[in-house]
């Protein structure tokens, strides 16, 4: 679903990501962690189609996005699912009215969006703030409005970037719950935390941990390319499904 072919991306004097491989498979779960400055916040950037590379691939559901027009972008937009702190809720709505605008941009009708986005909304634990304005929500709720904005509808590749930054832990719980739900459903899904909580609970359930420094893909000490090898028996090696909680 999501592959990432040699990325670079150059900001100002500094690579924030340097000939990067990954990828992420329909029904898998991919944790990016790295301290501050290591490039998860790009590489998700680009991974959702928000920024281009200045070199490399990026394939989103079959299609390569950097050797699409800018006016085909929306179409494949409409496969992802994108969270990330400087994607606000808008204010003057609801928190559902949020949600639904984004189901109605990749197609849904009213009721077929305010139906997936009052569930979106009951699996992250927001229920209850459906209906109120942004501007009466703490940040926690916004968060997990936005959240639940990124994985209603069930969009093919699922990007989240540091979820679980700033909430409980029983918010982060759910948030992770919801996640698994939707890469059991069969989304690709790849998320950056900088919470060491967080992401070994992902991994104990099953996602494959990705370690990234000063832009490259590290993995016990050494750089590695992480899209899956093939078997001899035509198996695919280091690819996790991962089973929600029961």
């Amino acid at each position: 679903m999501l592959r990432i072919l040699g990325v670079s991306v150059r900001l100002g004097d500094k690579m924030a990501l340097d000939e990067v491989a990954l990828q992420a498979r329909a029904g898998e779960l991919v944790v990016v962690e790295g301290g501050r400055g290591a490039g998860k916040t790009t590489l998700l950037q680009v991974a959702a189609t928000m920024r281009f590379p200045d070199a490399g691939e990026v394939w989103v559901a079959g299609r390569d996005v950097t050797a699409l027009q800018r006016t085909s972008l929306p179409y494949v937009r409409r496969n992802v699912g994108y969270f990330a702190a400087g994607l606000p809720l808008l204010g003057g709505m609801t928190v559902l009215e949020n949600v639904m605008l984004a189901l109605g941009a990749r197609g849904a009708d009213p009721a077929r969006a305010r139906e997936l986005g009052m569930r979106a909304l009951g699996r992250v634990g927001v229920l209850g703030a459906a209906t109120r304005r942004i501007e009466t929500l703490s940040t926690a709720e916004v968060r997990l409005g936005g959240i639940a904005r990124a994985l209603a509808g069930a969009p093919s590749l699922v990007v989240l970037d540091d979820p679980a930054a700033g909430l409980a832990a029983s918010d982060a719980g759910a948030v992770l719950s919801a996640l698994l739900g939707a890469v059991e459903a069969g989304a690709a899904a790849l998320c950056a935390s900088a919470d060491g909580s967080f992401a070994a609970a992902a991994v104990r359930a099953g996602a494959r941990r990705v370690r990234l420094e000063a832009g490259h893909v590290l993995a016990g000490g050494g750089p590695i390319g992480v899209v899956a090898s093939r078997r001899p028996d035509g198996g695919d090696e280091g690819v996790v499904r991962v089973e929600a909680h029961r």
